[in-house]
This record gives C-alpha cells, sequence and structure tokens, in this order.
C-alpha cells in the first residue's frame, strides 16, 4: 500500500508529498480506521480508509461525520470505476453508522479526484481547509442526512 500511495500522491503536482511513503505511514494511516482494498487479477489497484464518526484519528470530520481517506488507485486500474466503487463503500459503510455526513480531504491539483467526489454529491466546504508541510488541504462533505 505504502507503494500505491506513493505512486499516486508523489511527484503530481507543485503542491504534495515528496518523499516517498513507508509502511510505518501506513500503519499510522489506518491508525483508527478500517483499511479496503481492491484487486485487479491478484494485483493491489486501490486503497481507501474509513474512519467511523466515533473515530479519534478523523482529520477534518466534524462531530457525527465519518470521514474518508488515503483513496488512490493505481495507475493501470484508472478508469474502471475502482474509485468510486471505494468512495461508495465508505459512504454506504457511514450511512450505515448512522452518521449525518462523511468528510475528506485533497490536495488542489488532484483534480480528477474533486471530479469523482462532486460526481458522488460531495461538495467544498472552504471554510475547513488547512495547510500543512505538503501544502493545502481541501475539504469535501457528503450530508447524509
Amino acid at each position: 500500500m505504502a507503494a500505491l500511495w506513493t505512486e499516486g500522491y508523489t511527484g503530481t503536482g507543485a503542491e504534495g508529498r515528496k518523499t516517498p511513503y513507508a509502511e510505518a505511514d501506513y500503519f499510522a494511516a489506518a491508525a483508527g480506521g478500517r483499511t479496503f482494498v481492491a484487486e485487479d487479477g491478484g494485483r493491489l489497484a486501490g486503497v481507501i480508509v474509513f474512519r467511523s464518526a466515533a473515530s479519534e484519528a478523523r482529520a477534518v470530520a466534524a462531530p457525527g461525520e465519518a470521514e474518508q481517506s488515503r483513496l488512490v488507485v493505481g495507475a493501470a486500474a484508472r478508469g474502471q470505476g475502482t474509485g468510486r466503487a471505494l468512495a461508495e463503500l465508505c459512504i454506504e459503510l457511514a450511512r450505515e453508522e448512522g452518521a449525518r455526513a462523511i468528510a475528506l480531504w485533497s490536495r488542489t491539483h488532484q483534480v480528477e479526484a474533486h471530479r469523482l467526489y462532486e460526481s458522488l454529491g460531495y461538495r467544498r466546504a472552504p471554510e475547513r481547509d488547512s495547510t500543512d508541510a505538503d501544502g493545502a488541504r481541501l475539504v469535501f462533505v457528503l450530508a447524509l442526512a
């Protein structure tokens, strides 16, 4: 998963991570959440982390909101609905637990991801945007209630 995150998140724009992910990064991201993977022919095609509304590991979700994190699809599997399926899984899990919304954050250069999120009904929440060592974090929220 660290290799897939490195492929998807590094070297993709002026902003964003500049160094490869390590195994420890995976364990840190997975803490407080549930990790789901998509496979294609026995190979890892995509990954996502779901954090329930009760998780203390959420980064941008408000009280009562679940959070989707670290969605990435490998280059070989892009354009086949893998990212959409993983994101829809998180939405369904949030609904099942009774969360009032689900939130996520993305980088400014991840325009394709933004189109996916908006097609799923997510709306920008610029009042929640922030900046970290790798650049701007844009927040998207999907109301479920």
